[in-house]
């Protein structure tokens, strides 16, 4: 069996967008792909019209049943309030402010109002939006949710020796909400960034591991090797200074890592496949015990790569495969 794994394709309503992913499902048809795997932000603000065009364009592709489409969502995909009211980049908001103060605290001053509208409801109604715009890729699964969390996680059988396990990791409130307008002035005015318990940008994340850990238990799944789904890296921190300062990983991270990890090394997961981080490459975690593949960077321009993994018996072999 062959999964190709894309993320982050940050789907718009624009022509350059629709020729950029019919071009990316075009290059998976032609590696013979069985299966598609997509770890998150599939939509940009989670807008209707940014959903009917990333469904459309996967249905004219053939990917219309949970046999061969397998999606998880982003944090763009279940904050939509706060990211419809972004118009800046937090990477230089500092600099930013330094130079127009006036127009950044008009804009600070949109997005506070945008948050002051977020609730843990508002996350679950988005979660549920979610779900059901994609209801077809969740109808073979095995839920062990419950309303609140969507479902999730869920589990999709392969095949007699492997198993799909979706985990939805964007849930950190209620940080965002008590938290956030002491850290953003913070992060504007001084060198201090946020704590991991900030979430500024709805982009940490945190994941369930009771649940985790109860689908992990399920006879169904326990003889089974697991391909892991989250949307969020899981970069040891070398390297993933590599990439970001410090103080901008902590508005990025996931929250309780070391703990999702401790039952990653306890299962029988074969390989981890998240996005978040706009690059697609391979790293190895746990002190080379795991391999996990970021796919994140497959839609854009600049990297336009993904990988595909080829399933046999116990055994994940990765082919990366370079846009043309």
């Amino acid at each position: 069996m062959r999964i190709a794994h894309i993320s982050d394709i940050h789907a718009d309503t624009s022509t350059a967008f629709q020729k950029r992913f019919r071009d990316l499902l075009q290059s998976i048809r032609t590696h013979r792909a069985d299966h598609l795997v997509i770890t998150g932000d599939l939509t940009d603000k989670a807008l209707p019209d940014e959903y009917d065009t990333v469904i459309r364009i996967l249905k004219e592709f053939d990917y219309s049943s949970g046999e061969n489409l397998t999606v998880i969502p982003g944090n763009h995909d279940l904050y939509p309030a706060v990211y419809q009211s972004f118009t800046f980049r937090l990477s230089t908001l500092r600099e930013e402010f330094r130079e127009d103060p006036v127009r950044i605290t008009k804009e600070l001053y949109r997005v506070l109002r945008a948050y002051r509208k977020f609730t843990p409801q508002t996350y679950r109604d988005a979660l549920r939006t979610f779900v059901a715009h994609f209801k077809w890729s969740f109808d073979d699964a095995m839920s062990f949710g419950t309303e609140k969390t969507g479902g999730f996680p869920y589990v999709k059988h392969l095949n007699d020796d492997f198993a799909i396990v979706c985990i939805e990791s964007n849930y950190v409130s209620p940080h965002i909400k008590n938290f956030l307008p002491y850290a953003l002035v913070k992060y504007a005015i001084t060198k201090d960034m946020f704590s991991v318990t900030d979430s500024p940008i709805c982009s940490n994340g945190w994941i369930d591991t009771g649940l985790f850990e109860q689908a992990l238990s399920h006879p169904a799944v326990k003889n089974k090797q697991l391909i892991v789904l989250l949307h969020h890296y899981l970069y040891p921190e070398e390297h993933g200074l590599r990439y970001m300062s410090k103080d901008f990983e902590r508005t990025m991270s996931l929250v309780n890592k070391d703990e999702f990890l401790r039952v990653v090394r306890e299962s029988n997961t074969a390989m981890l496949l998240h996005g978040h981080w706009h690059i697609t490459e391979a790293y190895s975690i746990c002190n080379g015990t795991f391999t996990a593949l970021n796919g994140a960077g497959s839609i854009r321009e600049d990297n336009g790569k993904w990988n595909i993994l080829d399933l046999s018996a116990n055994k994940v072999n990765i082919d990366e495969v370079h846009m043309s």
